[in-house]
């Protein structure tokens, strides 16, 4: 019966729109299309002479606005206008008064002003602060910002907007850099440091060269023609099976060349096999002298 009622006094309603949270238009949208058998006439049992009975309907009393209907999180309270206002902006109009909704929507309402609220006075933590410890290690909160907009390609800036699961996956990520430093340090030899090193600069700089396909043709018809010279007979492999070796080789070869290129050599000579050719050249050219007179 409570439903029927419900449902009767916003008949009206066919579509609501707008700021309201999707959980909360569907349930309203569907409270106004549910029917509910306990508001059919049952004629069971019903004399033709009879009198009709005459049921009382039950309206629903509305509180005042000023009525505390919860609480936020800093502990201000929630008054029923707050929702009111909501309900009326959200719904065009449609819907003006909290009461009239059922227990569940209340509570989404209510669920909703609290995230508003929590959004407007939002207050960040400042940038030294300590956001996490990784195995001894701090973490503040600059440098997982700074991290967090990189990531998001500064779509996001605040470390501190970010729900509880998305800050621990955020750190997480953050630091495994520094568990994999641990580990290089605990467990690998200078040597292998050094070979890890390496190979994570390797990488950067693949990352950074471009091959187009001209150059690795080049590079196929070149080596083709370097070994058709060595052996006429020679069976060479399709251009397409050799694509990746091609790649490698070219990135291989453009990394020393970037190497090398601004490299400033200074060979020093040992003195005493300098002083001996230096005089071996000069007794030549004397004997070379006398022979000539």
């Amino acid at each position: 019966m409570k439903k029927f009622l419900i449902a009767l006094g916003l008949s009206f309603v066919v579509l609501i729109q707008g700021v309201f949270a999707d959980a909360l238009k569907n349930s309203l949208t569907n409270i106004l299309h549910t029917k509910d058998s306990s508001g059919m006439v049952n004629l069971s049992g019903v004399s033709v002479g009879a009198k009709p009975k005459q049921r009382a309907i039950k309206r629903v009393k509305s509180r005042p606005a000023s009525t505390i209907i919860g609480r936020y999180n800093d502990g201000k309270p929630v008054h029923k206008r707050e929702a009111d206002k909501y309900i009326k902006k959200a719904t065009k109009g449609k819907i003006k008064d909290l009461d009239l909704l059922p227990k569940k929507q209340r509570l989404m309402v209510l669920k909703d002003l609290q995230r508003m609220y929590a959004i407007k006075h939002f207050k960040s933590r400042p940038k030294t602060a300590v956001v996490a410890i990784v195995n001894g290690h701090t973490i503040h909160k600059k440098s997982v910002d700074n991290y967090l907009q990189q990531v998001t390609k500064g779509k996001v800036k605040d470390f501190d907007r970010l729900d509880k699961k998305q800050r621990l996956l955020l750190i997480k990520d953050f630091a495994r850099p520094i568990v994999v430093q641990e580990n290089i340090e605990k467990n690998l030899t200078e040597i292998e440091k050094d070979a890890v090193l390496s190979q994570v600069w390797l990488q950067k700089q693949r990352a950074t060269i471009k091959v187009t396909n001209e150059q690795m043709l080049a590079l196929y018809e070149a080596t083709k023609a370097k070994a058709l010279a060595a052996n006429p007979q020679a069976q060479i492999p399709p251009y397409i099976s050799l694509g990746d070796k091609l790649k490698n080789e070219i990135i291989e070869k453009e990394i020393m060349t970037n190497l090398m290129k601004d490299v400033n050599i200074t060979v020093n000579f040992d003195n005493n096999e300098t002083q001996q050719n230096r005089e071996d050249n000069e007794s030549s050219v004397k004997l070379d002298t006398k022979e000539t007179k």
